[in-house]
């Protein structure tokens, strides 16, 4: 304090002041008068106040000086007795030659073991802190929830009750809260301790007594949540003669009515639920996470609650309209449709609060609507038709049913989803999605899919055996016939409508059919499921299409003896149309859905242990029998042109005469312009190359054949003949001699030898 003067004081600025110094002026220095001259006694007791403060902080801090000084001096001391002691047992080891060695063995030795106990002591240490605070937050989680008072523990739900029922709204609604933060509080411990440790048992028993408190809390929460929709109006009430008649009239909108106190207190209840919710489904990620427990599906249990007594009413019109499925969808539709707008207006915004990331009010509530239907359909509606179905006398009936209700089905889930089509998907549970399609009733009932698919694949064979038997079936639309030609041969390779292909009205009929049955499960929830069902339907399908194929050309009965015109048509139609039908299921194939059933596929194993390989595309196999099937009888018609050709030609072999050679490339030429007009571009250009390579071989070997020696006379017919035979290929190239390397060998050697 020496050489303080007060005169000198420069007092700080007063916003520079802590909050303790302020006070401390403002209770001594009240007005104006306790600053003045007047008020000089009190400024000096002021002072001398705070001298004698001032006096006792240096006397405190000199001392505190004092004995830090001598802490360190001390601390250092030890540390130089230790360093010492440390020194004088190394030299004393290091000084024993018999013992040393055994001596810093058993020191090293005892040395390891202490550090084990104390590493054992410290994560004995841990554990017991961590199970007392645990066992201090669920107790006072216990506590809350089952108000330990004097009640016995079979009364703890209805102490809970009377606790809920209350009129102070307010003291519930935060002891809910406080019971949900205690339990986040435990989840976030536990969280923390299965990162580090794996003290399973201690997880378990705290996981026991938690769910055993959440056994409480979940009901009883969802029970004064409904208590508070039923005092709003909720459901409202659906007009039965508007009903039974197949409509239904614009419906109020309780939420949308709710205003001043009854808002709030249901925006305090949604906030409670969506927090519950929250920690149930963090609970349950860990749980499915670490210790291996199933995965539950995820709801938004605020709409839940919203849908579950609209379904007991809505149940009560469906049992009257099982037999007029149209009238359950559109209740349905209409519902969903006219709460829609107060689903989002009110909702969204308490989901938004509540923090509850990736979710939607409206798919939630389209998800839970369409839950009514499919859940009523499941019980009431499938068994029933599954079971008629085994009876043979009833499985005509039964197949008109089914596939009629599937049609209203895949109908109704277009219409629901075409409420959600300005929602992004892409962010929302698998749970949720799953959700949104009444055919999800096939993905949980494999045995369903099954009988359905076998209903799709029998409508389906019949539908097509119905097409066959018109007489157009096989006919090619002329109008629009596509032929070869030599200055658009790039554009033949590029086929895509039927008439290009030159298939006949059957093979689009068929794809017509196939289109139907992928289009019918497209709603199907699960991607193995529609993949499975595509399998059974439209593969197998295809199968079936390939043998009628099949059969068309064996029907025609071809042979080298007479190849008549309308019989290479016939092989011309099955051709074209396996073509046809080979782009268009590549094409599918290539489709995103397709690609994404394929991949399903492979996950599972399925295809591999089948087929013990994973093919490239959905439809492969299909795709290779009617590859086979048109590389098959393309070669069967190029081997009856040639043997054909070679009958023709015996008698020119022998007596070289022209004009039965004329008359044999006359006969092919009309064979090969039949086929021009009716076989699709490409496997006519496949067909025609092949007939030149064989004519090539052909007359090359028969006119080498032996010792055969041409007169100038034979060279010039021989050369002639050829030149006819360049002119029958002339429509379908430029330049047909290039097709016949052997034969224009020959002419060079009879030119150079004449």
């Amino acid at each position: 304090m020496e050489g303080w003067d007060p005169q000198n004081l420069i007092l700080p600025e007063v916003g520079k002041l802590c909050r303790s110094q302020s006070e401390y002026l403002d209770q001594h220095f009240k007005t104006q008068k306790d600053v003045s001259s007047s008020s000089i006694s009190s400024s000096s007791c002021l002072l001398s106040e705070w001298t004698k403060r001032c006096s006792d902080y240096n006397n405190r801090l000199l001392h505190l000086r004092t004995t830090l000084m001598d802490r360190t001096l001390s601390w250092i001391s030890s540390s130089f007795r230790a360093k010492a002691s440390l020194s004088n047992l190394n030299l004393t080891l290091s000084a024993s030659s018999q013992y040393g060695t055994a001596l810093k063995r058993l020191l090293g030795e005892e040395l390891r073991l202490l550090a084990l106990q104390l590493h054992g002591i410290h994560f004995i240490r841990q554990y017991v802190e961590t199970a007392l605070r645990l066992e201090a937050l669920v107790g006072d989680l216990e506590d809350v929830v089952f108000s330990s008072g004097n009640c016995r523990p079979g009364n703890m739900f209805a102490k809970f009750s009377t606790l809920l029922t209350s009129q102070d709204f307010g003291v519930k609604e935060e002891r809910l809260l406080k019971a949900i933060k205690a339990m986040n509080d435990i989840e976030e411990i536990i969280v923390n301790v299965e990162k580090a440790q794996q003290w399973h048992h201690l997880l378990k028993s705290v996981d026991h007594r938690v769910d055993k408190t959440l056994a409480v809390l979940r009901p009883e929460t969802l029970a004064e949540h409904r208590a508070l929709l039923a005092s709003f109006g909720w459901p409202p009430k659906l007009l039965a003669s508007k009903v039974e008649s197949g409509g239904l009239s614009k419906l109020l909108n309780p939420l949308l009515l709710m205003h001043g106190d009854e808002k709030k207190s249901y925006a305090q209840s949604f906030h409670v639920l969506c927090a519950l919710q929250q920690l149930h489904s963090r609970r349950e990620a860990r749980k499915f996470k670490t210790l291996g427990q199933k995965e539950c599906e995820i709801r938004l249990w605020a709409i839940d609650e919203l849908v579950s007594p609209l379904a007991v009413r809505m149940e009560y019109h469906f049992v009257k309209w099982a037999e007029q499925p149209e009238f359950m969808c559109a209740l349905v539709y209409r519902v969903t449709r006219d709460f829609m707008e107060g689903i989002s207006d009110i909702l969204q915004p308490l989901i938004d609060a509540a923090r509850l990331r990736s979710y939607s009010a409206n798919e939630a509530w389209v998800s839970a609507m369409v839950h009514i239907l499919s859940g009523f359909l499941t019980k009431n509606v499938f068994p029933a038709l599954a079971e008629r179905y085994k009876e043979k006398d009833m499985k005509l009936e039964v197949i008109s049913l089914w596939l009629h209700l599937v049609d209203l089905i895949v109908a109704f889930d277009k219409q629901m989803q075409s409420l959600l089509r300005y929602e992004t998907c892409l962010l929302f549970p698998d749970a949720q999605r799953r959700g949104i399609s009444v055919l999800i009733v096939f993905c949980d009932r494999p045995d369903w899919l099954k009988i359905w698919a076998k209903m799709e694949l029998k409508d389906g064979w019949k539908k097509l055996k119905a097409v066959l038997k018109d007489a157009k079936a096989w006919q090619i639309d002329d109008k629009h016939r596509v032929d070869f030609d030599v200055s658009t041969i790039c554009e033949t390779f590029l086929l895509s409508s039927r008439e290009a292909h030159k298939a006949p009205f059957v093979a689009e009929s068929a794809l017509k059919l196939a289109q139907e049955m992928i289009d019918r499960c497209q709603t199907l929830p699960v991607i193995l499921a529609r993949a499975k069902f595509v399998r059974s339907t439209v593969a197998r399908f295809f199968w079936y299409f390939s043998n009628v194929l099949l059969l068309h050309c064996r029907n025609a009965e071809l042979s080298p003896e007479e190849v008549d015109g309308s019989l290479l048509v016939r092989a011309c139609e099955s051709i074209n149309a396996a073509r046809y039908v080979e782009s268009k299921l590549q094409e599918w194939s290539d489709d995103a859905s397709f690609l994404e059933m394929k991949i399903a596929e492979n996950n599972s194993n399925m295809e591999e242990q089948q087929q013990g390989f994973c093919d490239d595309c959905f439809f492969e196999e299909e795709i290779k029998c009617l590859a086979e099937l048109e590389t098959n009888w393309l070669m069967e018609i190029v081997a009856i042109l040639l043997c054909q050709f070679e009958n023709l030609t015996l008698e020119y072999n022998h007596t070289e005469d022209s004009n039965v050679f004329i008359e044999a490339l006359q006969s092919l030429k009309n064979q090969l312009n039949v086929l021009k007009k009716n076989l699709n571009g490409k496997d006519f250009l496949d067909l025609w190359r092949s007939v030149a390579d064989g004519l090539d071989h052909f007359i090359c070997g028969s006119t080498l054949g032996g010792d055969v020696k041409f007169s100038k006379k034979q060279s010039n017919e021989f050369g002639t003949d050829m030149q006819v035979l360049f002119l029958v290929f002339q429509p379908f190239c430029a330049r047909p001699e290039a097709f016949f390397p052997c034969i224009r060998d020959i002419l060079k050697l009879l030119a150079m030898g004449g």
